[in-house]
């Protein structure tokens, strides 16, 4: 069967080729980065990729790897795609349980339908159905595409649980096949098929002895391929005899995608990850031959397609999004960079371009690369090209204005100064823990690093002697995570903090101790953990909260230490602290809380007095970032998603007056960061869809 190019237009807002520009929302000029993705779906002529990211759904033209339209952006968070088999239809799921259906050529939404979270949707192969599941309710919904109408349910037990649930219709679209499970405390999975005509179940398979991952139909429609979610196996079932035919195994503890190729020859990309590099291997399993393998840490969410039994797509920390042709040496690959979000945003000192500081998909506490945009090309590189790709890195601009960069390669640190030629200042090796935070100095002689055991070590950069060591001990939790490590801004002090129920020591660099009237402090008579905010810029104070225990989980004060005198100066009259910010001359510190009815609180720190509290917008109930502009004047905050909200707010402020100055709201999911541009011209958000967006407040200050 001939298969016709799909003619796509330009999706709406669209500016010619710029993608940062589609799609914008009020008061925005660019998007840099286009969103985690969550889903990836080829068309059936393989010339077309669909992307479901969270700020929408992305399709890109295979050849050239460059996005041609983008379209459900109005909630975004996109978790499932589908191509119909002729290329019209594209299906779209989200995390707040919509369907859609979008006609490829017309740019339009044709059908909308409201259900619980798609575990998985695909077309029939004759364009009359599209089937969605559930594994909450092992259910499998059969709906008209062109008017949503629901068809036929298809129901196993109760409550499947689990970790998904495939559904595969067979060739000729009078079968579809889903797993179920006994009960929802063992992983054994087994396979059901349906005959769709009359809507009862005709067969089950059973044989895995774990979870399964996906279901394949061979192009003859007699047989049906299943992948094991994590036990590296794949079953051929006859479903003319309904009897198993083989089982392919020893493939590890990969998670299998079996796939037909048009002639019906079965291959299968075995998935293995692990905390090192990941690897995706694509076998001919008849022959036991390997056709292609990669080995590279995944991007995002490790979202794999194969299709077709030729067409591999999968993202990669290392250049994208990547699409392997069966036959073709070559793999294309996009310029997007899937690293998760960015929890930190800073302008250079010439506005020129956003540092962005991006963590690791899944991993709290673990930092990824170092980003530079470009704002006049909108296009991103490395800090550190030369840096191996899974580095955790971290940016500092020095008091002469300077951009460093510090990367963590298990037991290697380097110190590099980033500018057009990249210089490594410092390199310590041979450690033999993993190092996990790093610190440096604002003057840019010290460094500082913890490694995954707590212990610590500061360098002095002119002589690249080891100053002194410190051992960080959690007396409650011994292996809780490495959360924080800051210098004061004199380089004598250093701060250092775990996760869980947080543990905060503060040490004298200078005289190599620790300052041991700290955490500990008695604020009413009551002794608590500490969880410490942050040294102010003048390095003054030390803000910090009691930290939420088991047995005090209702209270929390907030406090202030005195550095010079090592001591609790005064207890702040506000509650539940939750986002901080200094002011960059140290005039007032910015507390917002997780009482709504509280505001934002701007305290005066050299009167030490409440300046003056800001209310919150009605929609907003938790305050996700605080960032003062770098005069003093404004204060902007971007808000945390709650329910009901389609847009995030980010709200501005003058401070002296308290005055609203302007709200945006463009982002589905949380605002990591925010961060105002030197001529206070831009405004910068970051958020936990993985995009940051640029706001032109010329209009408005």
């Amino acid at each position: 069967m001939e298969q016709k190019k799909i003619m796509i237009n330009a999706p709406v807002s669209a500016d010619g080729d710029d993608a940062t520009t589609w799609a914008l929302p009020e008061g925005a000029v660019a998007r840099l980065g286009q969103g985690l993705v969550q889903a990836l779906a080829f068309s059936a002529d393989g010339q077309h990729l669909a992307v479901g990211t969270r700020v929408g759904l992305y399709l890109y033209e295979v050849e050239t790897m460059s996005p041609v339209a983008l379209w459900d952006t109005e909630r975004g968070l996109v978790s499932t795609v589908a191509f119909s088999p002729d290329g019209k239809w594209v299906a779209t799921g989200n995390w707040d349980e919509v369907l859609k259906v979008w006609d490829v050529q017309r740019s339009l939404c044709m059908a909308q339908m409201e259900l619980r979270f798609p575990d998985a949707s695909i077309f029939s192969p004759d364009n009359r159905w599209l089937a969605t599941s559930d594994k909450t309710t092992a259910t499998i919904n059969l709906w008209n595409p062109e008017s949503g109408e629901l068809f036929k349910k298809f129901t196993n037990k109760p409550k499947k649980g689990g970790y998904s649930m495939p559904i595969a219709f067979s060739p000729d679209t009078d079968l579809i096949a889903s797993t179920d499970r006994e009960d929802t405390d063992s992983n054994t999975e087994f396979i059901t098929v349906w005959d769709i005509e009359s809507g009862e179940q005709i067969a089950y398979f059973t044989g895995h002895t774990g979870s399964i991952h996906s279901l394949y139909f061979s192009p003859c429609g007699r047989f049906l391929a299943s992948g094991g979610l994590e036990d590296g196996t794949v079953h051929v079932w006859d479903v003319i005899n309904w009897q198993q035919i083989t089982t392919y195994t020893g493939y590890g503890t990969s998670r299998m995608i079996p796939s037909y190729s048009q002639d019906g020859t079965l291959r299968a990309a075995a998935v293995v990850t692990s905390d090192d590099d990941d690897t995706i291997t694509v076998w001919e399993l008849e022959r036991d031959e390997k056709l292609y393998t990669v080995r590279e840490r995944l991007g995002g969410s490790g979202v794999v397609n194969f299709s077709n039994g030729s067409q591999l797509a999968h993202e990669s920390e290392n250049g994208g999004i990547k699409v392997w042709h069966l036959g073709n040496p070559n793999t294309h690959k996009s310029n997007y960079q899937p690293l998760s979000f960015s929890n930190s945003i800073t302008f250079s000192a010439d506005g020129k371009t956003l540092v962005a500081e991006y963590r690791r998909a899944g991993r709290l506490y673990s930092h990824g690369d170092v980003l530079f945009w470009d704002l006049a090309s909108k296009c991103p590189s490395r800090a550190i090209e030369t840096e191996p790709i899974g580095t955790e890195q971290f940016f500092y601009t020095t008091s002469d204005g300077k951009p460093h960069v510090v990367s963590l390669d298990d037991g290697t640190v380097r110190l590099w100064e980033v500018d057009d030629n990249n210089v490594l200042i410092a390199e310590f090796t041979g450690h033999e823990k993993r190092w996990k935070r790093a610190a440096l100095t604002p003057t840019g002689n010290r460094l500082a690093c913890m490694d995954e055991e707590k212990t610590l070590i500061v360098w002095d950069l002119q002589t690249m002697d080891e100053l002194c060591k410190f051992t960080h001990l959690h007396e409650r939790f011994p292996d809780a995570e490495p959360a924080t490590l800051e210098f004061s801004p004199d380089g004598q002090l250093l701060l250092s903090e775990t996760d869980h129920q947080p543990s905060t020591r503060l040490w004298d660099v200078e005289n190599g101790e620790e300052v041991r009237e700290f955490p500990s402090g008695e604020i009413g008579g009551v002794m608590g953990l500490w969880d410490c905010r942050g040294f102010s810029p003048c390095g003054s104070f030390l803000a910090c909260t009691e930290a939420r225990t088991e047995e005090r989980s209702d209270n929390e004060t907030i406090c202030l230490w005195d550095i010079k005198q090592k001591e609790i100066l005064m207890a702040l009259p506000f509650r539940h602290a939750w986002r901080y910010a200094y002011s960059p001359c140290s005039s007032y510190l910015a507390w917002a809380g997780e009482d709504p009815e509280e505001g934002i609180l701007l305290w005066d720190l050299k009167r030490q007095e409440i300046h003056r509290r800001i209310p919150l917008p009605e929609e907003c109930q938790d305050v996700h970032s605080l960032k003062f502009s770098s005069c003093g004047q404004y204060l902007a905050f971007g808000a945390a998603w709650e329910t009901g909200l389609e847009k995030v707010p980010i709200c501005l402020w003058e401070v002296e007056t308290g005055k609203h100055i302007v709200t945006f709201s463009g982002h589905v999911s949380d605002i990591q960061a925010v961060a105002f541009s030197p001529n206070n011209e831009l405004l910068a958000s970051a958020s936990f869809d993985g995009s940051i967006l640029l706001w032109d407040l010329k209009p408005y200050l």
